[in-house]
């Protein structure tokens, strides 16, 4: 580390090898092309459930006693570390004090280097890092209060506490910025999630085979988040003609929902969650691109990177209408109601091949640009322009 350099210390909100890259995971591997950067895994920003139990003990055991993870762990960005915080799981006055020591002192490195250091954080829960911070990041990807199992009240005070220290404000949507504006933070800068459009084109430019009958959803299956319902009326109208493959993890509870049952009897696949290779070889084999989330408090904020992935892969994209995802002619749509979706997915698929074709050429001059490259760059530049303030 070079004299005087800034150590950039992540807080996340998810653990460095979990089973979807989010915008934590691509921003410190940004920040590493240029400094130093240790990333802390979250903390958790809700209730404990039965289902947890497995990740806070993990968290809590040497390294050398952890289980091994069913898959191949995250690479790690040369100039970055990982830290998995040992800290109590709730977030209350009764721990605050607590957890606020034991952060602290896993975090000595940063906390005693002595040239700027840089908290960028997605949870609010900082536990007093911003004042040891000569410049502090709140990056917000979604409504966090509005998800389930969280206590509300104190997430919101914690964002107004940060509020009051954070010199930057990065959103995903406007419904994100939004919010961010009247939890006090001044002129919140938006910056929809992007995708690694260069894996996805790249692997849609390599594939000779003809496309399949697949109608595709890439990410967290939630039934808090995604409508299984309409999946399952999809399924079974694609029935005998198409399939929809289900790409990614399921979360605690999906399975025991009843239209989860429904939808495995129609014939939807369930492959779960695949590396980035993987997944750009499926999304790319496949003819239509789903993003079918519920319409609530918490989907309002959300911004789909899924929407760029399968726009580099070639895919038209069929959406519910959330307020981030903007309809483009011959590329995306947005439909209101489980007939008009389904009607749109099936026209998409009985398109003559040639039309398909065109079709794939122009979805893909629809992702050139939102790509995690230019957005590094972005990034780097929020943070150059924080520490000069």
């Amino acid at each position: 580390m070079r004299a005087g350099e800034p150590l950039v210390l992540v807080l996340g909100t998810a653990d460095w090898d979990a089973a979807v890259a989010t915008n934590q995971h691509r921003a410190v591997a940004a920040f590493a092309r240029r400094w130093p950067v240790v990333f802390a895994e979250g903390t958790g920003t809700r209730r404990l459930r039965p289902g947890d139990a497995r990740r806070v003990l993990r968290r809590l055991l040497p390294a050398a006693l952890r289980d091994t993870p069913s898959r191949a762990p995250r690479p790690v960005p040369a100039g970055a570390g990982v830290l998995s915080p040992r800290l109590v799981p709730h977030h209350g006055p009764g721990t605050r004090a607590l957890n606020a020591r034991l952060l602290h002192a896993q975090v000595r490195r940063w906390a005693e280097h002595p040239g700027p250091r840089v908290l960028w954080t997605y949870t609010p829960f900082t536990y007093g890092l911003p004042a040891l911070a000569d410049a502090t990041a709140y990056h917000l990807v979604d409504l966090l209060h509005e998800n389930p199992g969280v206590h509300r009240g104190r997430l919101l005070s914690a964002e107004r506490r940060l509020a009051a220290s954070a010199g930057l404000a990065v959103a995903t949507s406007d419904a994100v910025a939004g919010h961010l504006r009247r939890q006090g933070f001044a002129r919140p800068v938006l910056l929809p999630n992007v995708a690694d459009v260069d894996l996805f084109a790249g692997a849609a430019a390599r594939r000779t085979a003809p496309r399949e009958p697949v109608a595709v959803f890439a990410g967290t299956l939630a039934a808090h988040k995604v409508d299984l319902e309409l999946l399952t009326g999809l399924a079974r109208r694609l029935r005998g003609t198409a399939r929809v493959r289900l790409l990614g993890p399921v979360a605690p509870g999906t399975t025991g929902h009843p239209a989860w049952r429904e939808l495995l009897a129609e014939g939807a696949q369930v492959a779960g969650p695949l590396g980035p290779q993987d997944l750009a070889r499926e999304l790319a084999a496949a003819t239509v691109g789903l993003v079918p989330y519920r319409l609530t408090p918490l989907t309002e904020g959300i911004s789909p990177l899924k929407t760029y992935e399968y726009l580099a892969a070639g895919l038209p994209v069929v959406s519910t209408p959330l307020p981030a995802v903007r309809a483009l002619p011959g590329a995306v749509w947005t439909e209101r109601g489980a007939e008009p979706f389904t009607g749109r997915v099936l026209d998409l698929l009985a398109a003559p091949a040639a039309e398909r074709a065109e079709r794939v050429l122009r979805c893909g001059r629809a992702a050139a640009g939102h790509d995690w490259a230019s957005r590094g760059e972005q990034l780097r530049g929020l943070l150059d322009g924080l520490l000069t303030r």
